[in-house]
């Protein structure tokens, strides 16, 4: 039985071109795991992820959590799925299709990582500890490092897992200036079931 990683596109993609540009093929034939890149439908004529139950007070009629379900049951039956190694990653509003899936499909994931992204108010209590890696850019001007009036900053995202997870409270902080920006990596970590909680702060990403 093998691993899969599922990578959503961010808001206006498409999976090939995001595909292309957060290419992880190679490394899922390296580490043996089935790598998915899924289409988001359209919405006012740009494809989107819905990480909420659809409701009469989302925008989106799109039930991509179904949809999600429907892959790993098509996934499931084609080949060897470890079911207890299905991960979730995605880009911006991918992000948030992450953070949906970790709230409204944990019995069947094991962790999540968002980039870019962020987790809206759509929440629901996991079956069990979700390991968490959330990188973020301090200069993004598309959902804000800080949050806005409409999206979470970052920090009330961490904070939102870090008190579910039981994790320190106090990160381990290290920092890598080597590269075209400084990279500070925060580690909230000995939460329940050994989980952490990951955070990469791009300063002036």
């Amino acid at each position: 039985n093998v691993p899969v990683l599922f990578n959503f596109h961010g808001f206006g993609d498409t999976s090939e071109n995001y595909m292309n540009y957060s290419d992880m093929r190679a490394l899922s034939e390296s580490e043996t795991f089935i790598l998915v890149y899924p289409q988001g439908s359209c919405l006012d004529g740009s494809s989107h992820w819905n990480p909420c139950p659809t409701s009469v007070d989302n925008k989106s009629t799109a039930d991509d959590l179904g949809f999600f379900q429907a892959m790993i049951n098509e996934l499931s039956s084609q080949y060897n799925v470890d079911m207890e190694r299905i991960y979730g990653a995605g880009y911006s509003n991918g992000g948030m299709m992450a953070y949906g899936l970790a709230n409204y499909r944990s019995e069947i994931f094991a962790a999540v990582a968002s980039v870019s992204g962020t987790m809206l108010d759509c929440t629901a209590t996991p079956a069990h500890p979700m390991p968490v890696i959330h990188l973020h850019g301090t200069a993004d001007d598309t959902l804000p490092y800080n949050g806005n009036n409409y999206f979470n900053g970052t920090q009330t995202v961490l904070n939102h897992w870090i008190a579910f997870n039981n994790t320190n409270r106090s990160p381990t902080v290290t920092s890598d200036p080597s590269g075209s920006m400084t990279i500070e990596r925060y580690v909230y970590d000995q939460g329940d079931s050994g989980v952490a909680v990951t955070h990469y702060k791009y300063i002036g990403g």
